[in-house]
């Protein structure tokens, strides 16, 4: 994980929030890369975008603009 990509969620968690709630979402160097129903979904899809790995998995919460790191892959 990229402490530059920890930090654009952070910045864009409003935008992130209104786009993908009740979503997983990847993101690599400042954007999202895929999202999906399901961790197991997205991070197929960000496997497929990204195979070298370095991507962050999120749960976007339906109810809130909060963020919830769950996974990185290096």
């Amino acid at each position: 994980m990229s402490e530059a990509d920890f930090a654009w969620l952070t910045e864009h968690s409003v935008e992130i929030h209104r786009q993908y709630a009740g979503k997983w979402i990847a993101v690599y160097d400042g954007r999202v890369i895929a999202f999906a129903d399901t961790a197991t979904e997205v991070a197929r899809l960000a496997d497929e975008q990204c195979p070298q790995g370095g991507y962050l998995l999120e749960a976007v919460e339906r109810e809130t603009d909060t963020l919830y790191a769950c996974l990185c892959l290096a």
